[in-house]
């Protein structure tokens, strides 16, 4: 692969990377809202959003009109970095494979 090629694949694959993080994440928020039974929590006052790591939640206390929340910025960093990983690594070793059949 030449030099430009790589860069374009990278590209391409950190911008899949996005679109599969932002995926997962309003997965992970769906099944929270509205469980499945499979995914059914008993806690309705909790709201934990991220996969594998959770970096944001949200909760309200007893007696409590307002939620509190708050991010955990290093699960955020580390569910980016798998996810660009992963998706970008894949679609590398695909485009890899298709320049090599030809």
């Amino acid at each position: 692969m030449s030099k430009s090629k790589v860069i374009w694949t990278i590209f391409t694959g950190t911008l899949l990377s996005i679109l599969v993080f932002f995926s997962v994440s309003f997965i992970t928020f769906l099944t929270q809202i509205n469980p499945l039974d499979y995914f059914k929590s008993s806690e309705t006052y909790k709201l934990d959003i991220g996969f594998p790591f959770i970096y944001y939640g949200q909760f309200w206390l007893s007696s409590s009109s307002i939620p509190n929340s708050g991010w955990t910025i290093n699960n955020l960093f580390y569910d980016c970095l798998i996810t660009w990983v992963v998706v970008t690594g894949i679609y590398f070793l695909i485009q890899r494979t298709k320049n090599n059949s030809h």
